[in-house]
């Protein structure tokens, strides 16, 4: 697709500056501290879109709305999950799609811009917005990835497509643990929720994607989603929300948590650890985020299933990483690792009389798609 080049110039020399600063703090500092952060800030209010070359089709079946949400590991392995939404049975032919972890410019990703890509692909009408700079390569095995490329543009965001018409988009920011992000992940930027509003012909609604994060406390992401329900509490529309909440019932952040969470995974009794971790809006480590969502108004029971959208890697922890330092430790840690699936993907719907909603299987794992599994649901 083609690029902005002079949205690609701001994004390096953003990123040249950005490597100057260790800190937030040194970043904030006068006296051209404030100056960046508003060109940041004009960056990463920047909302792309996309129009495909032909009208997409009309729906199979209008009564309803077909919705699939992905977290695609930021199109690292982009091939896999473009192939996935267009001729997986289970995917293909949805109305709309959220979409999380969506690169622009990140070489770990063929430094696609991933939303345009897979709007073209598919046919659909497309937004994405970013949530963060990128200093880095990325984490985990995202370097491996590279391939000893640089990043372009180095933004890492959300998506929505649609087989409608998009008339509006807008950011909602969320309440970010900002510090964290960039003074040990290398980031700037913050949470959001991209909310579109959806030409559908006689029954238009918004379909919103949300990323929550994932190194604090359950009580920040109930505070992140309090923040999105008050930004959708005024609308007339019924909506579809499709995110990643990470809803894993732990509390990060301390230097405790991480055994604390080695020591769930490892002794509680099978059942008791998958109702925790599947119905993590249930029972004493409940998220309370599913709170604020049923203030508002919203339902999710109907739209999901119970099945595991994430088997945890102890290596991606970064708290883990003194628990793995010797060999009897990770031989050790294997028992808990292979128990910690858990239910992180959701969708939630207000507005609709009835709904359904599953887990897609086998496109989840190393060496596949993503390191998520979509989830499909109708509304209607």
């Amino acid at each position: 697709m083609t690029r902005d080049p002079a949205f690609l110039a701001e994004c390096r020399a953003l990123v040249r500056e950005l490597g100057t600063r260790p800190t937030l703090a040194a970043l904030r500092s006068p006296p051209d501290g404030p100056a960046l952060e508003r060109r940041l800030g004009a960056l990463l209010a920047t909302i792309r879109r996309h129009v495909p070359a032909a009208a997409p089709a009309a729906p199979a079946d209008g009564s309803r709305v077909r919705a699939v949400h992905w977290n695609i590991e930021h199109g690292n392995q982009y091939a896999r999950v473009e192939e996935a939404l267009r001729t997986d049975a289970r995917l293909a032919g949805a109305d709309i799609v959220t979409l999380c972890e969506v690169d622009l410019g990140m070489a770990r990703a063929g430094n696609r811009d991933v939303a345009a890509d897979l709007g073209a692909a598919l046919g659909l009408h497309a937004v994405w917005a970013p949530l963060f700079l990128e200093t880095t390569p990325g984490r985990h095995d995202d370097a491996a990835s590279s391939g000893g490329r640089e990043n372009q543009e180095a933004l890492f965001g959300i998506a929505v497509l649609s087989r409608w018409p998009i008339s509006d988009a807008r950011i909602v920011e969320l309440p970010s643990p900002t510090q964290y992000q960039f003074d040990v992940e290398g980031m700037y930027g913050r949470f959001i929720a991209l909310a579109a509003t959806i030409e559908r012909p006689g029954a238009p609604f918004v379909a919103v994607a949300v990323h929550l994060e994932v190194h604090r406390t359950r009580r920040h992401r109930a505070a992140q989603v309090a923040a999105l329900m008050e930004a959708l509490r005024a609308g007339r529309h019924p909506v579809i929300l499709g995110g990643d909440f990470n809803t894993h019932t732990f509390d990060r952040g301390r230097w405790l948590d991480p055994y604390r969470g080695a020591l769930v995974f490892a002794a509680y009794p099978g059942p008791m650890l998958r109702r925790r971790l599947l119905w993590p809006e249930r029972g004493g480590a409940r998220e309370p985020l599913f709170d604020a969502l049923g203030t508002a108004g919203f339902e999710w029971e109907q739209f999901n299933d119970r099945r595991p959208t994430l088997a945890l890697r102890f290596t991606r922890v970064p708290e883990a990483t003194g628990m793995l330092a010797s060999p009897a430790a990770r031989a050790f840690l294997r028992w808990p690792e292979r128990r910690a699936l858990l239910k992180l993907d959701w969708f939630a719907g207000r507005g609709w009389s009835a709904g359904r909603g599953e887990t897609v299987t086998g496109l989840d794992g190393p060496g596949r798609a993503s390191d998520h599994a979509p989830l499909i649901a109708e509304f209607w």
